[in-house]
Protein backbone atom coordinates (compact mmCIF):
# COMPACT_ATOMS: atom_id res chain seq x y z
CA UNK A 1 0.00 0.00 0.00
CA UNK A 2 2.94 2.61 0.75
CA UNK A 3 3.84 2.11 -3.02
CA UNK A 4 0.26 2.79 -4.43
CA UNK A 5 0.21 6.91 -4.61
CA UNK A 6 3.73 6.80 -6.65
CA UNK A 7 1.81 3.85 -8.54
CA UNK A 8 -1.11 5.79 -9.52
CA UNK A 9 1.06 9.17 -10.40
CA UNK A 10 3.08 6.61 -12.83
CA UNK A 11 0.14 5.03 -14.50
CA UNK A 12 -1.74 8.61 -15.08
CA UNK A 13 2.17 9.76 -16.76
CA UNK A 14 2.58 6.47 -18.59
CA UNK A 15 -1.47 7.51 -19.85
CA UNK A 16 -0.17 11.28 -20.75
CA UNK A 17 2.97 9.81 -22.74
CA UNK A 18 0.96 7.89 -24.77
CA UNK A 19 -1.60 10.34 -25.67
CA UNK A 20 1.83 12.77 -26.26
CA UNK A 21 3.20 10.27 -28.63
CA UNK A 22 -0.33 9.43 -29.84
CA UNK A 23 -0.87 13.33 -30.92
CA UNK A 24 2.99 12.93 -32.27
CA UNK A 25 2.13 10.33 -34.43
CA UNK A 26 -1.03 11.78 -36.21
CA UNK A 27 1.83 15.23 -36.53
CA UNK A 28 3.76 12.41 -38.91
CA UNK A 29 0.65 11.12 -40.38
CA UNK A 30 -0.32 14.28 -41.89
CA UNK A 31 3.09 14.78 -43.75
CA UNK A 32 3.23 11.38 -45.49
CA UNK A 33 2.62 11.86 -49.23
CA UNK A 34 -0.53 11.08 -50.65
CA UNK A 35 -2.24 12.55 -47.93
CA UNK A 36 -5.17 14.37 -49.01
CA UNK A 37 -6.93 18.06 -47.34
CA UNK A 38 -9.83 15.73 -46.44
CA UNK A 39 -7.46 13.31 -44.81
CA UNK A 40 -5.57 15.90 -43.25
CA UNK A 41 -8.79 17.97 -41.67
CA UNK A 42 -9.85 14.27 -40.08
CA UNK A 43 -6.58 14.03 -38.62
CA UNK A 44 -6.54 17.58 -37.45
CA UNK A 45 -9.89 16.81 -35.31
CA UNK A 46 -8.21 13.60 -33.85
CA UNK A 47 -5.56 15.74 -32.72
CA UNK A 48 -7.58 18.10 -31.16
CA UNK A 49 -9.30 15.43 -29.37
CA UNK A 50 -5.97 13.83 -28.55
CA UNK A 51 -4.54 17.17 -26.79
CA UNK A 52 -7.77 17.92 -25.31
CA UNK A 53 -7.21 14.66 -23.42
CA UNK A 54 -3.60 14.35 -22.39
CA UNK A 55 -4.43 18.48 -21.20
CA UNK A 56 -6.89 16.81 -18.58
CA UNK A 57 -4.50 14.19 -18.04
CA UNK A 58 -1.95 16.86 -17.13
CA UNK A 59 -4.02 18.59 -14.65
CA UNK A 60 -5.37 15.13 -12.78
CA UNK A 61 -1.66 14.67 -12.69
CA UNK A 62 -0.89 17.73 -11.41
CA UNK A 63 -3.30 18.10 -8.43
CA UNK A 64 -2.44 14.63 -7.78
CA UNK A 65 1.44 15.66 -7.06
CA UNK A 66 0.34 18.12 -4.75
CA UNK A 67 -1.16 16.14 -2.78
CA UNK A 68 0.82 13.18 -2.97
CA UNK A 69 3.27 14.29 0.30
CA UNK A 70 -0.42 14.53 2.55
CA UNK A 71 -1.45 10.93 0.86
CA UNK A 72 1.79 9.20 2.27
CA UNK A 73 1.52 10.99 5.68
CA UNK A 74 -2.01 9.78 5.83
CA UNK A 75 -0.45 5.58 5.02
CA UNK A 76 1.99 6.53 8.15
CA UNK A 77 -0.26 8.09 10.48
CA UNK A 78 -2.92 5.06 10.14
CA UNK A 79 0.72 2.59 10.96
CA UNK A 80 1.39 4.96 13.78
CA UNK A 81 -2.26 4.90 15.05
CA UNK A 82 -2.71 0.56 14.72
CA UNK A 83 0.93 0.72 16.93
CA UNK A 84 0.06 3.04 19.44
CA UNK A 85 -3.12 1.43 20.01
CA UNK A 86 -1.21 -2.25 20.56
CA UNK A 87 1.48 -0.27 22.76
CA UNK A 88 -1.80 1.10 24.97
CA UNK A 89 -3.68 -2.21 24.97
CA UNK A 90 0.17 -3.69 26.64
CA UNK A 91 0.64 -1.32 28.93
CA UNK A 92 -2.92 -1.31 30.66
CA UNK A 93 -2.63 -5.70 30.79
CA UNK A 94 0.65 -4.31 32.71
CA UNK A 95 -0.78 -1.52 34.76
CA UNK A 96 1.81 1.24 33.47
CA UNK A 97 0.50 4.51 32.82
CA UNK A 98 -1.01 5.56 29.05
CA UNK A 99 -1.18 8.85 29.31
CA UNK A 100 1.84 9.61 26.70
CA UNK A 101 0.80 6.90 24.28
CA UNK A 102 -2.99 8.32 24.42
CA UNK A 103 -1.73 12.25 23.56
CA UNK A 104 -0.13 10.90 20.56
CA UNK A 105 -2.77 8.86 19.59
CA UNK A 106 -5.00 11.72 19.83
CA UNK A 107 -2.86 13.98 17.81
CA UNK A 108 -2.54 10.82 15.07
CA UNK A 109 -6.38 10.56 15.17
CA UNK A 110 -6.92 14.52 14.79
CA UNK A 111 -4.35 15.28 12.43
CA UNK A 112 -6.38 11.95 9.90
CA UNK A 113 -9.31 13.73 10.40
CA UNK A 114 -8.52 16.66 8.64
CA UNK A 115 -6.53 15.03 6.04
CA UNK A 116 -8.89 11.95 5.19
CA UNK A 117 -11.45 13.37 3.21
CA UNK A 118 -9.20 14.50 0.25
CA UNK A 119 -6.72 11.97 0.20
CA UNK A 120 -9.81 9.63 0.18
CA UNK A 121 -10.96 11.37 -2.55
CA UNK A 122 -8.36 11.47 -4.83
CA UNK A 123 -6.87 8.33 -4.23
CA UNK A 124 -8.88 5.76 -2.80
CA UNK A 125 -6.54 2.73 -3.11
CA UNK A 126 -5.27 3.65 0.11
CA UNK A 127 -8.29 4.57 1.62
CA UNK A 128 -8.47 2.37 5.01
CA UNK A 129 -11.25 2.34 8.15
CA UNK A 130 -11.14 5.39 10.22
CA UNK A 131 -9.79 4.81 13.86
CA UNK A 132 -12.40 3.18 16.46
CA UNK A 133 -11.97 5.05 19.88
CA UNK A 134 -13.99 6.30 22.24
CA UNK A 135 -14.89 9.94 21.75
CA UNK A 136 -12.88 10.96 25.37
CA UNK A 137 -9.92 9.05 23.85
CA UNK A 138 -10.36 12.02 21.09
CA UNK A 139 -9.59 14.97 23.50
CA UNK A 140 -5.97 16.13 23.45
CA UNK A 141 -4.14 16.18 26.06
CA UNK A 142 -1.42 18.53 27.44
CA UNK A 143 2.03 17.61 29.47
CA UNK A 144 -0.01 16.37 32.32
CA UNK A 145 -2.10 14.34 30.26
CA UNK A 146 -5.06 17.23 30.74
CA UNK A 147 -7.68 17.10 27.82
CA UNK A 148 -7.68 20.37 25.61
CA UNK A 149 -10.16 22.67 26.47
CA UNK A 150 -12.61 24.92 24.36
CA UNK A 151 -12.07 28.45 24.23
CA UNK A 152 -11.68 29.84 27.73
CA UNK A 153 -12.43 33.38 27.78
CA UNK A 154 -10.07 36.27 29.12
CA UNK A 155 -11.31 37.68 32.18
CA UNK A 156 -11.71 41.54 32.61
CA UNK A 157 -8.41 41.51 34.70
CA UNK A 158 -6.35 41.77 31.30
CA UNK A 159 -7.11 45.23 30.30
CA UNK A 160 -9.81 47.40 31.68
CA UNK A 161 -11.71 47.18 27.95
CA UNK A 162 -12.45 43.63 27.67
CA UNK A 163 -15.25 41.98 28.63
CA UNK A 164 -15.37 38.81 30.81
CA UNK A 165 -16.87 36.00 29.26
CA UNK A 166 -20.05 35.06 29.62
CA UNK A 167 -21.25 31.63 30.04
CA UNK A 168 -24.17 30.44 27.54
CA UNK A 169 -26.09 27.75 28.69
CA UNK A 170 -27.91 26.23 25.48
CA UNK A 171 -32.00 26.94 25.83
CA UNK A 172 -33.73 23.48 26.90
CA UNK A 173 -35.35 21.66 23.87
CA UNK A 174 -38.87 20.65 25.26
CA UNK A 175 -38.79 16.49 25.71
CA UNK A 176 -41.06 15.06 23.52
CA UNK A 177 -42.60 11.09 24.13
CA UNK A 178 -41.66 8.57 21.06
CA UNK A 179 -43.94 6.78 19.42
CA UNK A 180 -44.78 2.82 20.55
CA UNK A 181 -42.00 0.87 18.38
CA UNK A 182 -39.76 4.05 17.64
CA UNK A 183 -35.98 2.92 18.21
CA UNK A 184 -34.09 5.10 20.05
CA UNK A 185 -31.99 8.04 18.59
CA UNK A 186 -28.41 7.26 18.89
CA UNK A 187 -27.30 10.18 21.12
CA UNK A 188 -25.36 13.05 19.75
CA UNK A 189 -21.68 12.59 19.59
CA UNK A 190 -19.61 16.00 20.78
CA UNK A 191 -17.44 17.50 19.06
CA UNK A 192 -14.19 17.95 20.60
CA UNK A 193 -11.85 21.08 19.71
CA UNK A 194 -8.64 20.82 18.69
CA UNK A 195 -6.10 23.70 20.07
CA UNK A 196 -6.40 25.51 16.71
CA UNK A 197 -10.00 25.75 17.24
CA UNK A 198 -10.12 26.49 20.55
CA UNK A 199 -7.95 29.74 19.88
CA UNK A 200 -9.74 30.77 16.42
CA UNK A 201 -13.04 31.09 19.16
CA UNK A 202 -11.07 33.46 21.29
CA UNK A 203 -9.81 35.17 18.38
CA UNK A 204 -13.26 35.27 16.65
CA UNK A 205 -15.14 36.80 19.98
CA UNK A 206 -12.00 38.82 21.30
CA UNK A 207 -9.47 39.98 18.74
CA UNK A 208 -6.22 40.40 19.38
CA UNK A 209 -6.28 38.33 22.61
CA UNK A 210 -5.86 35.32 20.17
CA UNK A 211 -1.97 36.65 19.92
CA UNK A 212 -1.39 35.43 23.72
CA UNK A 213 -2.65 32.10 23.64
CA UNK A 214 -0.77 31.53 20.57
CA UNK A 215 2.35 32.20 22.04
CA UNK A 216 2.62 31.43 25.69
CA UNK A 217 2.02 27.89 26.35
CA UNK A 218 0.91 28.58 30.27
CA UNK A 219 -2.32 30.58 28.89
CA UNK A 220 -2.69 27.34 26.21
CA UNK A 221 -2.77 25.29 29.09
CA UNK A 222 -5.09 27.67 30.72
CA UNK A 223 -8.03 26.97 27.49
CA UNK A 224 -7.14 23.38 28.16
CA UNK A 225 -8.21 23.44 31.73
CA UNK A 226 -11.00 25.98 30.74
CA UNK A 227 -13.92 22.98 29.76
CA UNK A 228 -12.90 20.53 31.81
CA UNK A 229 -12.53 16.90 31.35
CA UNK A 230 -14.77 15.88 28.42
CA UNK A 231 -13.04 18.58 26.21
CA UNK A 232 -16.23 20.26 25.40
CA UNK A 233 -17.36 23.94 25.88
CA UNK A 234 -20.32 24.94 27.97
CA UNK A 235 -20.94 21.52 29.97
CA UNK A 236 -21.45 21.33 33.44
CA UNK A 237 -17.39 20.55 34.37
CA UNK A 238 -16.07 24.26 32.54
CA UNK A 239 -14.43 26.41 34.84
CA UNK A 240 -16.29 29.51 35.56
CA UNK A 241 -15.82 32.69 34.87
CA UNK A 242 -14.29 33.77 38.48
CA UNK A 243 -12.32 30.46 38.29
CA UNK A 244 -10.93 31.13 34.94
CA UNK A 245 -9.78 34.84 36.46
CA UNK A 246 -8.01 33.40 39.40
CA UNK A 247 -6.04 30.45 37.10
CA UNK A 248 -5.10 33.40 34.63
CA UNK A 249 -3.83 35.53 37.11
CA UNK A 250 -1.68 32.56 38.47
CA UNK A 251 0.17 32.35 35.07
CA UNK A 252 3.21 33.55 34.37
CA UNK A 253 2.42 35.85 32.18
CA UNK A 254 -0.14 37.65 33.87
CA UNK A 255 2.12 38.35 36.76
CA UNK A 256 4.85 39.38 34.29
CA UNK A 257 2.71 41.48 31.73
CA UNK A 258 -0.87 42.18 33.73
CA UNK A 259 0.39 45.70 35.01
CA UNK A 260 2.27 47.23 31.54
CA UNK A 261 -0.60 45.69 29.94
CA UNK A 262 -3.24 47.78 32.26
CA UNK A 263 -0.94 50.90 31.93
CA UNK A 264 -1.34 50.74 28.39
CA UNK A 265 -4.94 50.49 28.41
CA UNK A 266 -5.33 53.81 30.39
CA UNK A 267 -2.97 55.44 27.84
CA UNK A 268 -5.17 54.04 25.42
CA UNK A 269 -8.55 55.48 26.83
CA UNK A 270 -6.72 59.04 26.77
CA UNK A 271 -5.55 59.00 23.14
CA UNK A 272 -9.17 57.64 21.97
CA UNK A 273 -10.60 60.58 24.01
CA UNK A 274 -8.31 63.13 22.33
CA UNK A 275 -9.12 61.35 18.94
CA UNK A 276 -13.12 62.03 19.75
CA UNK A 277 -12.75 65.61 20.87
CA UNK A 278 -10.92 66.67 16.92
CA UNK A 279 -7.38 66.07 18.35
CA UNK A 280 -4.94 64.97 14.68
CA UNK A 281 -3.17 62.03 14.76
CA UNK A 282 -0.06 63.80 13.77
CA UNK A 283 0.12 65.69 16.96
CA UNK A 284 -0.94 62.96 19.28
CA UNK A 285 1.47 60.66 17.81
CA UNK A 286 4.24 63.10 19.09
CA UNK A 287 2.77 64.13 22.36
CA UNK A 288 0.96 61.44 23.78
CA UNK A 289 2.44 58.25 25.30
CA UNK A 290 -0.13 55.60 23.57
CA UNK A 291 0.43 57.91 20.38
CA UNK A 292 4.33 57.79 20.08
CA UNK A 293 4.17 53.97 21.63
CA UNK A 294 1.89 53.12 18.61
CA UNK A 295 3.51 55.11 15.79
CA UNK A 296 6.76 53.09 16.48
CA UNK A 297 4.70 49.90 16.21
CA UNK A 298 3.18 51.57 12.87
CA UNK A 299 7.13 51.88 11.58
CA UNK A 300 7.84 48.22 12.77
CA UNK A 301 5.18 46.63 11.31
CA UNK A 302 5.66 48.68 7.87
CA UNK A 303 9.61 47.21 7.97
CA UNK A 304 8.12 43.98 8.39
CA UNK A 305 5.82 44.17 5.55
CA UNK A 306 8.98 45.28 3.47
CA UNK A 307 10.83 42.73 4.25
CA UNK A 308 8.50 39.76 3.55
CA UNK A 309 6.67 41.45 0.83
CA UNK A 310 3.23 41.52 2.13
CA UNK A 311 0.35 44.00 0.94
CA UNK A 312 -1.58 45.58 3.52
CA UNK A 313 -4.14 48.66 3.87
CA UNK A 314 -3.87 51.43 6.27
CA UNK A 315 -6.69 50.06 7.48
CA UNK A 316 -4.82 47.08 8.37
CA UNK A 317 -2.13 48.06 9.32
CA UNK A 318 -3.61 50.40 12.16
CA UNK A 319 -5.50 47.53 13.38
CA UNK A 320 -2.20 45.06 13.75
CA UNK A 321 -0.28 47.73 15.24
CA UNK A 322 -2.64 48.68 17.71
CA UNK A 323 -2.88 44.57 18.33
CA UNK A 324 0.55 44.29 18.88
CA UNK A 325 1.15 47.17 21.14
CA UNK A 326 -1.60 47.07 23.67
CA UNK A 327 -0.20 43.91 24.09
CA UNK A 328 3.08 44.94 24.24
CA UNK A 329 4.78 43.04 21.75
CA UNK A 330 6.13 45.56 19.37
CA UNK A 331 9.38 44.05 19.77
CA UNK A 332 8.68 40.49 19.71
CA UNK A 333 9.84 39.92 16.36
CA UNK A 334 8.14 36.28 15.75
CA UNK A 335 5.09 37.52 16.73
CA UNK A 336 5.15 40.52 14.44
CA UNK A 337 6.26 38.39 11.57
CA UNK A 338 3.62 35.95 12.21
CA UNK A 339 0.78 38.75 12.26
CA UNK A 340 2.32 39.98 8.89
CA UNK A 341 3.37 36.84 6.73
CA UNK A 342 -0.43 35.78 7.13
CA UNK A 343 -1.11 38.81 4.74
CA UNK A 344 0.81 37.63 2.05
CA UNK A 345 -1.01 37.60 -1.21
CA UNK A 346 -0.27 37.39 -5.08
CA UNK A 347 -2.70 38.80 -7.56
CA UNK A 348 -1.75 37.72 -11.16
CA UNK A 349 0.10 40.54 -12.91
CA UNK A 350 0.91 42.58 -9.94
CA UNK A 351 4.13 43.40 -7.75
CA UNK A 352 5.13 41.07 -5.03
CA UNK A 353 8.18 42.57 -3.31
CA UNK A 354 10.35 41.55 -0.28
CA UNK A 355 11.15 38.12 -0.02
CA UNK A 356 8.01 36.96 -1.47
CA UNK A 357 8.97 38.51 -4.38
CA UNK A 358 12.25 36.57 -4.61
CA UNK A 359 10.64 33.72 -4.23
CA UNK A 360 8.27 34.29 -6.91
CA UNK A 361 11.44 35.24 -9.05
CA UNK A 362 12.66 32.32 -8.34
CA UNK A 363 9.69 29.89 -9.12
CA UNK A 364 9.52 31.77 -11.97
CA UNK A 365 13.06 31.07 -13.59
CA UNK A 366 12.72 27.58 -12.62
CA UNK A 367 9.37 27.21 -14.65
CA UNK A 368 10.90 28.53 -17.42
CA UNK A 369 14.45 26.44 -17.33
CA UNK A 370 11.61 23.77 -17.39
CA UNK A 371 9.83 24.82 -20.83
CA UNK A 372 6.54 26.21 -18.58
CA UNK A 373 5.27 29.59 -17.43
CA UNK A 374 4.94 30.09 -14.07
CA UNK A 375 1.48 31.59 -13.99
CA UNK A 376 -0.32 29.79 -17.11
CA UNK A 377 0.66 26.11 -15.28
CA UNK A 378 0.57 26.83 -11.82
CA UNK A 379 -1.54 30.32 -11.25
CA UNK A 380 -4.34 28.62 -9.12
CA UNK A 381 -1.19 27.42 -6.71
CA UNK A 382 1.20 30.33 -6.53
CA UNK A 383 -1.06 31.96 -3.51
CA UNK A 384 -0.30 29.38 -1.43
CA UNK A 385 2.93 28.69 -2.26
CA UNK A 386 3.65 31.74 -1.18
CA UNK A 387 1.85 31.59 1.81
CA UNK A 388 3.89 28.24 2.91
CA UNK A 389 7.19 29.73 1.87
CA UNK A 390 6.24 32.68 4.55
CA UNK A 391 5.97 29.87 7.22
CA UNK A 392 9.08 28.17 6.29
CA UNK A 393 8.82 25.99 3.73
CA UNK A 394 11.44 25.47 1.60
CA UNK A 395 11.13 26.65 -2.34
CA UNK A 396 12.28 23.33 -3.16
CA UNK A 397 9.51 21.63 -2.46
CA UNK A 398 7.78 23.90 -5.11
CA UNK A 399 10.35 23.96 -7.84
CA UNK A 400 10.12 20.17 -7.39
CA UNK A 401 6.27 20.15 -7.83
CA UNK A 402 7.62 22.11 -11.29
CA UNK A 403 9.76 19.85 -12.71
CA UNK A 404 7.31 16.78 -11.91
CA UNK A 405 5.17 18.80 -14.49
CA UNK A 406 8.32 18.96 -16.94
CA UNK A 407 8.72 15.25 -16.86
CA UNK A 408 5.70 13.82 -18.10
CA UNK A 409 6.32 12.36 -21.13
CA UNK A 410 9.89 12.34 -20.84
CA UNK A 411 12.23 9.03 -20.75
CA UNK A 412 12.99 7.24 -17.66
CA UNK A 413 16.45 8.46 -17.60
CA UNK A 414 15.52 12.22 -18.38
CA UNK A 415 12.73 12.02 -15.50
CA UNK A 416 15.27 10.68 -13.07
CA UNK A 417 17.81 13.51 -13.39
CA UNK A 418 13.86 16.13 -13.20
CA UNK A 419 13.42 13.78 -10.03
CA UNK A 420 17.16 14.40 -9.05
CA UNK A 421 16.71 18.17 -8.98
CA UNK A 422 18.19 19.13 -12.29
CA UNK A 423 15.84 21.75 -14.75
CA UNK A 424 14.85 20.72 -18.12
CA UNK A 425 17.25 23.36 -19.70
CA UNK A 426 20.55 21.89 -18.49
CA UNK A 427 19.21 18.37 -19.97
CA UNK A 428 18.67 20.28 -23.52
CA UNK A 429 21.60 21.69 -23.37
CA UNK A 430 23.90 19.79 -25.28
CA UNK A 431 21.47 19.37 -27.50
CA UNK A 432 20.40 23.49 -28.21
CA UNK A 433 24.30 24.06 -28.80
CA UNK A 434 24.18 21.31 -31.32
CA UNK A 435 21.10 22.58 -33.06
CA UNK A 436 22.88 26.63 -32.58
CA UNK A 437 25.80 24.47 -34.56
CA UNK A 438 24.34 23.05 -37.31
CA UNK A 439 22.04 25.66 -38.22
CA UNK A 440 23.90 28.29 -37.49
CA UNK A 441 21.63 30.30 -35.30
CA UNK A 442 21.34 32.05 -32.02
CA UNK A 443 21.43 29.54 -28.96
CA UNK A 444 19.22 31.78 -26.92
CA UNK A 445 16.56 32.20 -30.03
CA UNK A 446 15.94 28.49 -28.84
CA UNK A 447 13.31 28.37 -26.63
CA UNK A 448 12.15 24.85 -24.48
CA UNK A 449 8.71 24.72 -26.82
CA UNK A 450 11.12 24.30 -29.77
CA UNK A 451 9.84 21.42 -31.55
CA UNK A 452 12.95 20.90 -33.17
CA UNK A 453 15.01 20.74 -29.70
CA UNK A 454 12.08 18.92 -27.97
CA UNK A 455 12.33 15.90 -30.75
CA UNK A 456 15.34 15.16 -29.24
CA UNK A 457 14.39 13.09 -26.42
CA UNK A 458 11.26 10.95 -26.95
CA UNK A 459 8.91 9.43 -24.31
CA UNK A 460 10.80 6.40 -24.76
CA UNK A 461 14.33 7.52 -25.73
CA UNK A 462 16.92 10.41 -25.73
CA UNK A 463 18.83 11.05 -29.49
CA UNK A 464 22.75 10.75 -29.77
CA UNK A 465 24.34 13.98 -30.35
CA UNK A 466 25.43 12.02 -33.72
CA UNK A 467 21.73 10.98 -34.83
CA UNK A 468 20.85 14.61 -33.82
CA UNK A 469 22.99 16.02 -35.75
CA UNK A 470 22.12 13.95 -38.85
CA UNK A 471 18.54 14.85 -38.24
CA UNK A 472 19.50 18.61 -38.13
CA UNK A 473 20.81 18.37 -41.47
CA UNK A 474 17.81 17.55 -42.95
CA UNK A 475 16.03 20.68 -41.29
CA UNK A 476 15.71 22.76 -44.38
CA UNK A 477 17.17 26.07 -42.45
CA UNK A 478 20.06 23.93 -43.31
CA UNK A 479 20.94 24.25 -46.84
CA UNK A 480 21.04 28.19 -46.38
CA UNK A 481 24.11 27.78 -43.61
CA UNK A 482 27.76 28.65 -44.88
CA UNK A 483 28.54 25.22 -43.89
CA UNK A 484 25.77 23.46 -46.55
CA UNK A 485 27.36 26.29 -49.10
CA UNK A 486 30.67 24.99 -48.63
CA UNK A 487 29.52 21.63 -48.51
CA UNK A 488 27.95 21.73 -52.15
CA UNK A 489 30.71 24.03 -53.45
CA UNK A 490 33.55 21.40 -52.58
CA UNK A 491 31.15 18.35 -53.72
CA UNK A 492 31.48 20.71 -57.09
CA UNK A 493 34.70 21.14 -57.26
CA UNK A 494 35.21 17.22 -56.64
CA UNK A 495 33.09 16.65 -59.61
CA UNK A 496 34.85 18.61 -61.81
CA UNK A 497 38.18 17.80 -60.83
CA UNK A 498 37.43 14.17 -61.73
CA UNK A 499 36.27 14.69 -64.88
CA UNK A 500 39.46 16.49 -65.50
CA UNK A 501 37.93 20.44 -65.53
CA UNK A 502 40.48 21.61 -62.26
CA UNK A 503 43.79 21.18 -61.77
Amino acid sequence: MANAVQTKLQRISGEYSAKVQEARDLEAKKKKPFVTDAEVKTINEQIKIVKQEYNKLNTKFNNLTKIAKTAEEYIKLNKEFNTLQADITKAEERGESTTSLKQKRTGAVLRLKEISPEVERNFPEIKVAAPKISTAATTLGGPSGTPVKAPGTPPSGITPEVKAPIVKTPPKTPTKTPKPGTPTPAPAVKKVLTIDEIIDAVANEYGSIDTIFKTDPGLQELLRKAIGKDGVPNTDDDLTVDQFTNELENTDWFKTNASSVRQRGFYKRQFDDLVKKGGKLEDLYKTTEYGRGLKFTQQVIADEIKKVGATLTPEEIDLISRDIYDLGYENQKAIVSQRIRAKIAYKPGGIVGGEAGENLADLRKTAKANGLDLEKNFGSSIQGWLQNLAQGESVETFKQIIRSTAKLGLPEKAAALLDQGVDLDTIYSPYKKLMASVLEINPETIGLDDQVLRSAIGPDKEMSLYDYQKMLRKDNRWQYTNQAKEEVSDTALRVLRDFGFQG
